[in-house]
């Protein structure tokens, strides 16, 4: 025989207690992480001293000059001419030793990045950079 009752059965969970949880951990995190100058790395960059030590005194110098002119030993270039600048690179002598470049602050970047591709498609590996502050 089958009763029927009238009390039916709801599923239903309290959430009261999850939110109290939830907020307990937001709250845990919040006071343990750290907050403040402590997330930045500390980077301490070396010295130029050596880079005064092993300054090459050679013959080969270039030097730009914010209006576009480039001197290669003493010689004048106009940035616009890549053919005349790149064969005067082509003729540098390349015994291994550095060659130095040295870039007003007011050049162009373009026109360092220019010479120093021209360099490397000549073989100059060793490059030392200097700015010239006016």
């Amino acid at each position: 025989m089958k009763f029927i009752s009238e009390n039916k059965s709801s599923f239903s969970i309290e959430i009261t207690p999850l939110i109290d949880i939830v907020f307990l951990l937001v709250i845990f995190f919040v006071v343990t992480s750290k907050v403040g100058d402590s997330q930045f790395l500390s980077l301490e960059l070396p010295k130029t001293e050596s880079f005064q030590y092993k300054t090459v005194q050679n013959s080969n110098e270039i030097v730009i000059i914010k209006n576009g002119s480039i001197y290669v030993n003493d010689k004048i270039f106009d940035i616009d001419n890549v053919n005349d600048l790149e064969q005067a690179i082509f003729e540098l002598e390349n015994n291994g030793d550095a060659l130095i470049l040295s870039a007003e602050s007011d050049s162009l970047h373009v026109w360092v990045v220019t010479v120093m591709d021209l360099l490397n498609k000549y073989g100059f590996n060793e490059v030392q950079i200097r700015t010239i502050e006016k």
